[in-house]
């Protein structure tokens, strides 16, 4: 008897963009959804963060912020603040700007490029990582630092908030440590991997 195949046929799934939008010039660090699902914002190795129309398929009007390269944005739950993080290995440069006045300001802690940013949601915290091996927590109304640094063993490559933002989980740049500290006794609470390079410690490679 002939057997029969029971492979089935698999097709080919083409993604075909809805919209593609146009405006920067060079390498796109970070994206981030406004809440409404019709906004969102990217921030740029060419010194800038930029707001989109998604229904516009645009770049709205919005002044764009300019600064350093820009390796990390993120707006807040509430839509109430924008964040942007970036700089270079000489300097580290953390913006929170008010969505409705426009109004900015500038957090000072970190020591050298900032790779990623995050903001608990009840919209009052928000937690920074940087390539200094450090990450940090900010309240947003007043922008003081409110725990850290916590001292991580390797470039920090991201940061998470738990969703009750009693713990921070944090992931070197190359992927091969995670860390969970909890924010209130700022102590290490678990880590996992290790990725100690110390050669890193003073220039950065990527």
């Amino acid at each position: 008897m002939a057997s029969i195949s029971t492979k089935g046929v698999t097709k080919e799934s083409i993604l075909t963009p809805s919209t593609t939008l146009k405006g920067h010039g060079d390498w796109i660090r970070s994206i981030y959804y406004f809440p409404d699902g019709q906004r969102m914002i990217s921030g740029s190795q060419d010194k800038t963060t930029r707001r989109w129309s998604l229904k516009a398929g645009k770049e709205t009007e919005e002044t764009r912020d300019l600064c350093e390269e820009v390796w990390a944005v993120a707006v807040s739950w509430d839509s109430r603040w924008i964040v942007t993080g970036g700089g270079n290995q000489d300097s580290a440069e953390l913006k929170v700007c008010k969505v409705e006045t426009g109004f900015m300001k500038k957090l000072q802690g970190h020591s050298n490029t900032i790779t990623c940013v995050d903001v608990s949601m009840d919209n009052t915290l928000l937690a920074s990582g940087s390539w200094d091996w450090t990450a940090r927590i900010w309240n947003l109304e007043t922008g003081k630092c409110v725990a850290g640094p916590f001292e991580s063993i390797h470039l920090v490559g991201a940061i998470r908030f738990s969703t009750d933002s009693k713990k921070l989980a944090v992931r070197s740049e190359s992927g091969k440590c995670l860390e969970v500290w909890d924010v209130q006794s700022q102590k290490l609470d678990v880590r996992k991997g290790e990725d100690g390079d110390e050669r890193f410690r003073s220039a950065p490679i990527f």
